[in-house]
This record gives C-alpha cells, structure tokens and sequence, in this order.
C-alpha cells in the first residue's frame, strides 16, 4: 500500500511553525568540539552488549541508563517494533520512553498513532519509510527538505542528547560546561542559529555558575544566536551545592538576564531530565532512579508536570519580568495539563496580597503576566480547547515533538483532529502565526502561492 494510502494526507492554506521538533546531534560532536583541555570530560558514546548506543559522560556511564534511540536498523528490527507500534492501555509491558533504543515516529502515541489501523506488512512499510529519511533529521539541507514535505515553514529544533548534561554532570560544573559550549560551538560552525530562517537551534547556558553563565550567552548572542534554551525547573545549585538548586530568577543571575532583555533574545524549556526524583525518598521510592526506571508514582510527580509548574511559577512570583519586561518564554514538549491549576493557584496568592521575594511588587494578575510573556506548546493528544478556555488562544503554539515515539510523523492532521471544531483563523494562529511572533519571523509562503 502506498503511504499517501496509508496516512490521510491534509493540505493547509499555510506552512506549519513546528515549537517541538529535534535535531539529532551527531555521536562525536562532544569530541570533536570540546576544549582540548577538557577533552577528558567530552561526552562519547559506547555500543553496549546489545549494540546500543549508550552515552558516557567523564568517564562516567549514564546515569539515565538511556540509549541513543535509532528506528529499526533490519528487517527483523522493524518487525519487533511493529508488533509493538500501537500501546494497549495500561499494559505494563508496553514500550516506555527511556526503555529501548529502537523506536519509529508516533508508535507510542494512542488516537493519532500512525500505526494503529495498519496490517503488520503495513507497518513494517511504514517504519521502513521512516528509516529512509533517518539521515534527513541530522542533516541540515535534508532537513529542510523533509519539512518541505511535511508542510513545516520554520520549527524551533531541540537536541537530544546535551538536554540530560546537567543531570549527568550534576557534581561536575566543569564537564556541565565544557559540553555545552561544545554543543554551541557545533551549531554555530556546523548548522548557524537561524538558517534560513526556518531551522532555529537554541544555544544551551546553564545558570550553574552565573560568571559562566554570563560569559557564554554574551558569546552565543554575539555570533548570531537570538534563542537561548536553560534547563527546566530549578536551576543547578551550583559548585558549592551541586545537589541543591536556585530560582532561574534570583538576582544571582540578574547579569544573565540584563543581556537576553537588552538582546531581546528568546528563551525556551525543554522536558528533560532532572534531579527531582531525589525527593521520592521522602514517599518510599529510589531517589538514583532514572526516567527508564520509573514508577507510576515518579513519572507522575517528578518527570514533566512539576519542572514546568515551577519554572512559570518562580519566574512570575519571583518578578523576573517585572525587572527584564523583554523576557520571553517558550515551554517545548512539557505538556499544559497543568496549566489551568497554577494560573488560578497564583491569581489566588496574589489577591491575598502575598508579595514577590525579589523586585518590584507585582502590578497584575499573575495569569496576565504569562499570557504576555510564556507561549506553550500542548502535548500532541492533548485537549487543546481547555487549555484555551484557561490561557487564551494567544499563548497556544503547536508542537509535533517529531521523529520522537510520541512525537507527529504527519502534523498537518493535528489541525484535523485536535483542533477540527476551531475557526480557520484560530487554527492558523495556533500552528502558524504565534510561533512566528514568538521567533520574530514572518511565516513562511506557502510554495506557488497555493
């Protein structure tokens, strides 16, 4: 069967602005990129017994345990997965993320999974077609190729590796360090911070130590970089306190933020790992477990929901942007489920007259602050309309979180089915014009004027 068979396929009067997406980095980036004085730290990757990928950080293996995920490399790899591309609903033994280092795009998702009405000659096919374009998602001039066919005008692209450094490294601010401005020497020599306008990679600063926070966004923003991704959640504790952390908005940084306000420069977030499983010792669980070996409970408390939460929390109530009013925020792939319950959870301690720790006092509601400061893009299944009904349609933005497993290998059907009962004019907005508002680009044209 062809895949235009296959897959419905969905023509939009306008090109998509994807907030979501990754770039695969390439497994000798660190090496090849790092400070030779620190190549020591340099982060490679090592085939285990099965053959996976698995990273090495320091010297150090993954604490995460986590693989480089690949779409079947064979046949008889594409039939295992296959047999496991549509998730049957509280099967403990389903496919989870962290788990497998074989993966295809979409295959963990429920309603819109690619796979779930196929035969498994179909799926197979399917999972070959994706394997065929592997190349394409770390190469820059396939890329665009490829969101030339799936109807992408510009799309911000995240990592895949580097967003776990901070977790990695957490008692090495050095390694923290000499990864990441290896990573964002990688961007600037090999892909540039906006080409074309359409491929927009984030430089990474963590917030570790301020001086070197400050030393290397004033780099970053000086070659060219107009987005800048920080760790989600509380920022790191530090040398003295690696184990600990600090608000993103303590006048510590206030150095850091005077030159993305002064820029004008981006921010975004990104899901990704942490340390908040440390506080599953206080309620019976392993605080060293990672995201693969998660329980119910951890996933639930310590993996996306609450990062998010605090990061909007603490730069609203600790008065970020009433110091930086040209502070803007993006939120990839951390979902907004939780949303609706700390806009009306922070309008409530602000009616009370409960004041911000540092700055001046908050002159609105803290629900006002976010909708003129934080886009946020909902999880591909998730209900968009309630998270409208609570934010507005201005901070919505669309998030494919392609080629992940739960990530939209065909994203133009999410304004037919998720957003199906919107105007025309709200669809756009979301998929198209806020990201660009966000990102300072005109949309891109779609081809032939059609």
């Amino acid at each position: 069967m062809a895949l235009a068979e296959m897959q419905p396929h969905v023509e939009l009067p306008f090109l998509i602005n994807d907030a979501d997406n990754h770039f695969v980095e390439p497994r000798d980036l660190y090496v090849n990129y790092v400070d030779p004085k620190w190549r020591r730290k340099a982060v490679i990757f090592e085939a285990d017994e099965e053959g996976r990928w698995v990273g090495v950080f320091g010297g150090r293996p993954s604490r995460l345990n986590q693989a480089v995920a690949l779409v079947a490399a064979d046949d008889d790899a594409a039939a295992e997965v296959a047999a496991r591309a549509v998730p049957t609903a509280g099967d403990e033994n389903q496919m989870k993320a962290g788990q497998s280092n074989i993966h295809s795009p979409g295959m963990t998702l429920s309603r819109l999974n690619p796979y779930r009405n196929l035969s498994m000659d179909e799926r197979i096919e399917l999972i070959a077609y994706f394997r065929d374009q592997e190349e394409s998602w770390g190469n820059r001039d396939l890329r665009l190729a490829l969101m030339d066919s799936q109807g992408i005008g510009a799309a911000l692209m995240f990592p895949n590796q580097v967003l776990s450094l901070e977790y990695e490294f957490a008692d090495d601010v050095d390694g923290i360090y000499a990864n990441t401005r290896a990573y964002n020497r990688w961007i600037n020599e090999e892909i540039g911070w906006g080409y074309l306008n359409r491929l927009f990679l984030p430089a990474y600063v963590s917030l570790a130590e301020p001086d070197e926070a400050i030393a290397e966004v004033e780099l970053v923003l000086n070659q060219g970089a107009t987005i800048v991704q920080i760790i989600s959640g509380h920022a790191h504790g530090g040398r003295h306190n690696p184990r600990g952390g600090r608000s993103m908005a303590d006048p510590v940084y206030d150095g850091f933020w005077a030159r993305i306000n002064e820029a004008e420069a981006r921010v975004v977030t990104h899901l990704g790992a942490t340390d908040y499983q440390k506080n599953g010792a206080d309620w019976s669980e392993n605080p060293e477990d990672g995201l693969g070996e998660f329980d119910a409970l951890q996933w639930v408390l310590y993996w996306g929901d609450r990062p998010a939460m605090e990061t909007v929390a603490a730069m609203v109530l600790h008065n970020l942007f009433g110091r930086f009013p040209n502070v803007r925020v993006c939120l990839s792939e951390q979902g907004t489920v939780w949303l609706p319950y700390i806009l009306r959870k922070m309008d409530h301690a602000y009616l009370m007259g409960r004041g911000a720790r540092w700055g001046p006092k908050l002159d609105r509601r803290p629900s006002d602050i976010f909708r003129e400061h934080f886009i946020v893009a909902p999880f591909p299944e998730e209900n968009v309309a309630r998270v409208v009904e609570a934010v507005g349609i201005e901070p919505v933005v669309f998030g494919s979180d392609f080629p992940h497993s739960e990530g939209l290998p065909f994203p133009a059907l999410y304004a037919t089915t998720q957003l199906k009962d919107m105007s025309d004019a709200d669809i756009k907005t979301i998929m198209c014009d806020n990201l660009a508002r966000f990102l300072n680009i005109e949309p891109v044209p779609v081809p032939n004027g059609s």
